[in-house]
């Protein structure tokens, strides 16, 4: 049993963590995010902080990479409380805000990082940006994650039949849920930072992820086959708490957003490198690249279909425009 003295000190301590988590000064702003240092996304929210610190007199960015300060599940109904001033979830995890996120996670929508962006650049970014904020957050710029992909750790998936029955990990999305068992697998949703694990111990036959992510946190030493078909061309929005943003100064406002403008173009201008640099050291840990026919790919957009007819009425409007872009 605790001693009046050993509690005081431990309600203490409690306490100052909870200072810490809750308020931060109001010239430092906190960015968290789940992936390790060495990823594409952490690497863009350094050019931010450089940035930012750069054209400000005394505005900190404090970065908090691997869920060090939020678990990522987290993430996004912490920034629009105000527990943190900046986050970098996947997409997937602004669906729970508006379904138009669903968009950027539904397979085989967009053709090619190009497609994507023009869409971002254009009504599709600004219609989901304008939800965000409505409820709180302050988007500042998509950026660009190596595409998702189907990696096996034992099973060899060179054709959509050799999918069924499979136990396939997928971050959280009800999207890439559905995506699955209409590829005939069983999707089980695990938390990043619970993956190694889970395929090491057998949990889960393969992981929809992305190279990218799955060399950061070393998946690549118990995954061996990736799937060459481009499920996904998707990424993250870098967002602020819309009052945190709102408070400061509006030269620092302007310095945030051109900050976060530096940023997200050097990630667009990287993502292609990402791409191959991933995919070799994959290769490097002995993970085989199965290619895809234009056949095969199309019995996998075939299989699609009841997805994307299944979306919301929003979302399929999105859809629908998206598709138009050449």
């Amino acid at each position: 049993m605790l001693k009046l003295k050993e509690f005081s000190v431990l309600s203490l301590a409690i306490g100052l963590c909870l200072s810490a988590m809750n308020f931060a000064s109001a010239d430092t702003i906190r960015v968290a995010y789940e992936t390790p240092d060495t990823h594409l996304k952490a690497r863009t929210v350094a050019i931010f902080k450089k940035e930012l610190e750069s054209l400000t007199n005394g505005v900190k960015v404090e970065t908090y990479p691997s869920a060090s300060l939020i678990p990522s599940k987290q993430e996004v109904s912490a920034a629009i409380r105000g527990q943190v001033e900046a986050i970098v979830p996947f997409i997937s995890y602004y669906e729970a805000v508006t379904p138009k996120a669903k968009l950027l996670t539904t397979p085989l929508v967009f053709r090619s990082y190009e497609h994507l962006m023009k869409a971002m650049r254009g009504e599709v970014g600004a219609s989901l940006f304008s939800d965000l904020e409505a409820k709180g957050l302050k988007p500042l710029g998509f950026w660009y994650e190596t595409p998702t992909v189907v990696f096996t750790s034992k099973k060899k998936v060179n054709t959509l039949s050799d999918l069924k029955g499979l136990k396939i990990r997928t971050y959280p999305s009800a999207t890439l849920e559905s995506m699955l068992a209409a590829l005939g697998a069983n999707p089980t949703v695990i938390p990043g930072n619970e993956v190694y694990l889970a395929l090491k111990n057998g949990v889960v036959d393969g992981a929809v992820t992305t190279p990218s992510f799955a060399v950061s946190i070393k998946l690549d030493e118990v995954l061996k086959f990736i799937t060459d078909v481009k499920l996904v061309y998707g990424g993250y929005i870098f967002a602020m708490n819309k009052k945190a943003f709102d408070k400061l100064p509006a030269a620092d406002q302007e310095a945030v957003l051109k900050a976060a403008r530096k940023a997200t173009k050097w990630n667009e201008e990287n993502i292609y490198a990402e791409v191959d640099v991933s995919i070799k050291k994959a290769e490097k840990n002995g993970v085989k690249v199965l290619p895809a026919s234009a056949e095969e790919v199309a019995r996998w957009q075939k299989a699609m279909i009841s997805v994307h007819e299944s979306m919301d009425p929003v979302v399929k409007t999105l859809m629908d425009k998206a598709k138009a872009l050449n």
